[in-house]
């Protein structure tokens, strides 16, 4: 899109805060290049050993890494990072990367290279089948590691070969494709001053490891390396998901004023993290953090959650070729447990089947997601149970089952987790007593039918992301007009109300763990619903809360009154406004199209 007199502005996912003004540095990776080679028996066993070779050297060049950020950051409590780190080394050592690349070698008579390329083209494409954004950032992740692994097989020797990332110049904007976590933690040691990525997602590791370090950024920016070239100047918001290449001077000084206000007003808001996120009529609000990993927990106490609100265990079943034991899961669980404690972490059950795919599913499950998945295959979900049962002596555990359609669901839940409390009495185990189960409400009939699933259950979670996507009928994995992702929909809004009003009249706390509850904008919102928790990214937690504070429900609840008789983009249109006249120092208007008073 492009403006007479003006810069290019390409809009994108805003995945980490803050405003930059800087000149571009575009990465481009090199593809390696794959020879094929049969081999004679004689060299098998020395290609297998050259394969092993190039692990224990990637290895190597993580633990340097890991070294190096852990110096930089100590005396800070940002260090989720880190985890991507471990995340990264365990899979380099997966059973489905070196089992079946060494089969390959063996079996076949490959070089490593060939064998390896075909073990990533078939988890790659596994993968890519994948709707769901989470799941598919573990297939960039495996891409990731894998081209890593090529250019440790192309160099001979055991030097670790230098990232191309270290020659970048200090304060450069990074112009990339994609970034795997130890690219962009390689890049962050250059002290890069934001990152411009064209894929990626707003849970992917280049959005997490950006927020952890407080570098600004946007992804899903399709081809803004075409627009971009090295030494342009460049405007990075990662606030509003928008870069502007070759701005004008005018609009440099525009962003420049808001990123001095923008930063006054997080270092404020900051400081108010141990305050109540209560609204000035005493209408309270308990804000949480959605985790993928327990290295994130110290992260949430800084930024003032209370607990996590959304914790999945999908990452533990990833691309396995048998499912995590028992005790590999209670480990996982005791450990962000004990991480949160006293706060309670609320654990989302398995949500697999469907297109979000494991490698030891079977073709009689092939379209059962989540629950109904788990429901087929009690013995899987019985393992799961008994891990979080025998976690829950750790810290203040509710369970959160996804996917729920029907009370019936619910009731064979509690069901299982009895018979999984009598499988742990038997082995003189212990655990906590009446933990909380909770549903998700992700699915429209689930909202219709709260005012019956309250009755079974002892919390909602609103997964209002899929909420949307099923109650539009909008794909997820494609761009969708803006008017078909507009929460203000007058329908969108009616169910919402119909969760917290069930939720309420069943004495039950009702929470959001989706997107929504993370926008400062919409919080108003969600105050005159009712909704007693948000769970959202730790880094959004300040600003909510300010908003929060700052909004008597009474108010909240005539703004939410004034949509009736609204259409959903009329009602943008005016949250907009509302938001701009009480929170002018919090949300401020696109710069494109707004009048200069606004500025």
């Amino acid at each position: 899109m492009t403006h007479e007199n003006l810069g290019i502005v390409l809009q994108g996912d805003g995945v980490s805060e803050g405003i930059v003004l800087g000149t571009v540095a575009r990465w481009d990776r090199h593809e390696t290049l794959v020879e094929h080679v049969r081999l004679p028996e004689s060299l098998v066993n020395a290609e297998v050993s050259r394969f092993h070779d190039s692990i224990a050297r990637a290895e190597r060049e993580i633990d340097e890494l890991y070294v190096s950020l852990t110096a930089a950051a100590m005396g800070t409590t940002e260090g989720e990072h880190l985890g991507l780190l471990d995340a990264h080394k365990l899979m380099l050592r997966d059973p489905s990367i070196v089992n079946d690349t060494e089969r390959y070698i063996r079996e076949e008579h490959l070089n490593a290279e060939w064998a390896l390329s075909m073990t990533l083209k078939r988890l790659e494409s596994m993968f890519a089948a994948v709707k769901d954004p989470f799941f598919r950032e573990r297939g960039q992740d495996i891409h990731h590691i894998g081209e890593r692994l090529m250019q440790f097989l192309a160099q001979s020797g055991d030097e670790v070969p230098p990232s191309p990332l270290s020659q970048l110049p200090q304060g450069a904007v990074l112009f990339a494709h994609s970034l795997s976590p130890a690219e962009a933690l390689a890049a962050s040691r250059q002290k890069v001053a934001a990152f411009v990525i064209e894929a990626g997602s707003t849970s992917g590791h280049t959005a997490i490891i950006a927020r952890s370090l407080g570098i600004p950024a946007v992804v899903g920016l399709q081809g803004a390396t075409d627009v971009a070239g090295d030494g342009d100047r460049v405007i990075v918001d990662g606030f509003e998901g928008e870069i502007v290449v070759r701005p004008t001077q005018y609009e440099e000084i525009l962003y420049g004023r808001r990123a001095n206000r923008a930063k006054a007003v997080r270092r404020a808001v900051r400081q108010n993290r141990t305050l109540p996120a209560e609204t000035p009529d005493g209408f309270s609000i308990v804000l949480k953090a959605n985790l993928d990993f327990a290295a994130q927990a110290p992260h949430v106490d800084a930024l003032g959650g209370q607990g996590v609100g959304l914790y999945r265990t999908e990452f533990l079943f990833l691309d396995r070729v048998r499912p995590p034991t028992e005790e590999e899961q209670t480990a996982a669980y005791v450990s962000v447990l004990e991480a949160l404690r006293p706060h309670p972490v609320t654990i989302r059950t398995l949500d697999v089947g469907g297109d979000k795919l494991i490698r030891f599913s079977g073709p009689e499950h092939a379209g059962l997601r989540a629950i109904r998945y788990c429901l087929a295959n009690e013995e899987l979900f019985l393992v799961q149970l008994r891990a979080l049962l025998r976690a829950s002596r750790h810290g203040e555990l509710r369970i959160l089952v996804p996917f729920i359609a029907a009370p019936f669901e619910i009731r064979e839940v509690r069901r299982l987790l009895a018979q999984a409390s009598e499988q742990l009495a038997a082995r003189g185990i212990k655990h906590a007593p009446n933990i909380p189960v909770g549903a998700m409400i992700e699915i429209p009939v689930a909202a219709l039918s709260a005012e019956h699933l309250a009755k079974e259950v002892d919390f909602f979670s609103v997964g209002t992301n899929d909420l949307m996507q099923y109650t539009m009928a909008i794909a997820r994995d494609t761009a969708s007009p803006d008017y078909l992702t507009n929460p203000l929909q007058p329908g969108f809004l009616r169910l919402l109300h119909m969760i917290t009003r069930a939720g309420h009249h069943a004495g039950i706390v009702t929470a959001i763990c989706g997107e929504l509850a993370g926008k400062p904008s919409f919080a108003p919102i969600l105050i005159a619903l009712g909704f007693n928790e948000l769970s959202m990214t730790p880094e959004s937690i300040p600003l909510v809360k300010e908003v929060i504070r700052r909004t008597p429900r009474s108010e909240a609840m005539a703004l939410l009154q004034k949509f009736g008789n609204m259409s959903a983009e009329e009602a943008k249109d005016y949250l907009d406004s509302y938001m701009v006249e009480h929170f002018p120092d919090i949300v401020t208007p696109r710069f494109r199209g707004a009048p200069h008073y606004m500025r």
